[in-house]
């Protein structure tokens, strides 16, 4: 075969050897393509967590019940941190499903390359996909228990008379993205540096146990003082957590401002970490 013969041949490569991506070429495109196995990593980790249990699913709606209940007699009755008036287990139950569902979101994504590695080393799929599977994952189990945060609130409404219902509750489902944009783009810094120092890991564990004590989780804003109300609603969490609250108790008006500022720290924070954790996958995974 001449090379005339061999030009005109069309050859198919398995491989192929390119020079460095561009920092903002991300790949999520081919996350599209790849749908079916971001809902097979959703089904696998919903059952995975409950298939050994006794009680099975119902843990979704005993575990963020059971930590209120502790809330509600530690900081409650003990400490008797007030709650503004709005009933004791419906504001702490409002606290722990949001602080749970980002823990939990931001936990999942920063161990991706930990807890995946076995797969990672074996076949090629776009590393993006665990962590978003992940983020589906614990949506589907904060929207079961968001139906149990809706019964104990309605039996006070119709019982007691107590809320009126608005149409800012139409914001839910953007505070529960700005949750998830929040703690995805937080976790996938993690990520990257939680794979080449494993010391890292203990100092983050650490920065989140601490982080709900400066989160509104089981205080008002109200009471925190002052001099230190502009750091307190710097951190993300604060405005949607009282956005919440606001909305379905009625007692406070939406710092909108402060709102604004989460969605744009959000949006730095998202961007920053999909360009270092799609930049740095490949090296991570020759490290671990």
């Amino acid at each position: 075969m001449n090379n005339e013969n061999i030009k005109n041949d069309t050859i198919n490569w398995q491989w192929e050897i390119s020079p460095a991506k561009s920092w903002f070429k991300l790949g999520l495109k081919e996350l599209f393509n790849y749908r079916g196995l971001i809902l097979r990593f959703v089904r696998r980790d919903l059952i995975a967590n409950y298939q050994q249990t006794v009680i099975g699913p119902i843990w979704i709606f005993l575990q963020p019940l059971l930590t209120t209940l502790i809330y509600l007699v530690v900081f409650g009755n003990f400490a008797n941190v007030s709650t503004d008036r709005v009933p004791k287990i419906l504001f702490y139950l409002s606290g722990t499903i949001i602080w749970t569902f980002f823990f939990d979101n931001i936990s999942g994504t920063m161990y991706t390359f930990i807890t995946n590695a076995h797969i990672f080393n074996k076949v090629y799929f776009p590393r993006l996909v665990v962590p978003v599977s992940n983020i589906i994952t614990q949506s589907v189990r904060l929207a079961i228990q968001m139906v149990l945060f809706i019964i104990i609130f309605l039996f006070y409404f119709f019982a007691y008379d107590m809320f009126q219902l608005s149409f800012k509750m139409l914001l839910i489902p953007f505070l529960v993205i700005l949750t998830a944009g929040f703690a995805l783009g937080s976790g996938l810094l993690i990520a990257v540096f939680t794979a080449r120092y494993r010391d890292i890991d203990t100092f983050f564990q650490y920065i989140l146990r601490l982080g709900m004590f400066i989160t509104p989780v089981v205080f008002p804003s109200s009471i925190v003082p002052q001099k230190f109300q502009l750091l307190f609603w710097l951190n993300p969490l604060t405005p949607i957590i009282e956005t919440f609250r606001s909305i379905f108790f009625n007692q406070n008006a939406i710092r909108y401002d402060f709102l604004l500022i989460a969605v744009a720290e959000t949006i730095i924070l998202l961007i920053a970490g999909l360009i270092l954790f799609k930049r740095r996958e490949v090296e991570v995974m020759d490290i671990i």
